[in-house]
């Protein structure tokens, strides 16, 4: 339960006529400015539609994300700063936070079937935080590696004259090698 703080009496100027057309001026200063502003188009829960709140740095309001990190501190827990006054109050909210999601998660991965475990553990592998960066590489080292899969499982085509002369040279040099009983692998890795 979250105690209230014991509130100020208003000053005689908080409570004067000038206060109060200062504060419409504004109200009316930011609604005018509040329709131009970007909206969120995450859909609501409730019918679908677009939720229409006004939107933070990274296009979605307050509620749909928009104070998730970006880039590299993506998916990673956000500390609270040791310098501010009520850090360790910070801090010991966000252990309790993450305290809190763990037991829950174990719940609910003890509570799934081993199919569904098998299911869930195979999105995780393939959802590995990071920076956007890292992730682009990472899908560039795949992309690589099944180009070069798919060129060395490609038929290797016959070889021209010269070639095969060279291949019949190679068999009667290990045919010669296997007469003497040297092992191929020494031997080639001395000349190599």
């Amino acid at each position: 339960m979250k105690r209230k703080r014991p509130q100020r009496p208003p000053t005689a100027w908080q409570s004067s006529a000038q206060w109060r057309m200062i504060g419409s001026a504004a109200i009316r200063e930011w609604n005018a400015k509040r329709s131009n502003l970007p909206k969120c188009n995450a859909a609501r829960k409730s019918d679908r539609e677009p939720c229409r709140l006004i939107a933070m740095e990274n296009g979605k309001c307050f509620i749909h994300g928009g104070r998730t990190p970006r880039g590299e501190e993506w998916h990673r827990t956000q500390w609270p700063d040791g310098k501010s006054p009520a850090a360790e109050r910070k801090l010991r909210k966000k252990l309790a936070e993450r305290e809190r999601a763990a037991r829950k998660r174990s719940t609910r991965l003890a509570a799934m079937s081993p199919d569904e475990l098998e299911r869930h553990r195979a999105w995780h592998a393939a959802r590995t935080p990071g920076s956007a960066a890292a992730r682009q590489r990472q899908r560039d080292e795949r992309k690589q590696a099944a180009e070069i899969r798919a060129m060395l499982e490609r038929p290797q085509p016959a070889p021209t004259g010269e070639g095969a002369e060279l291949e019949e040279q190679i068999a009667a040099l290990r045919a010669e090698l296997e007469a003497l009983g040297v092992d191929q692998q020494k031997s080639i890795g001395a000349f190599a």
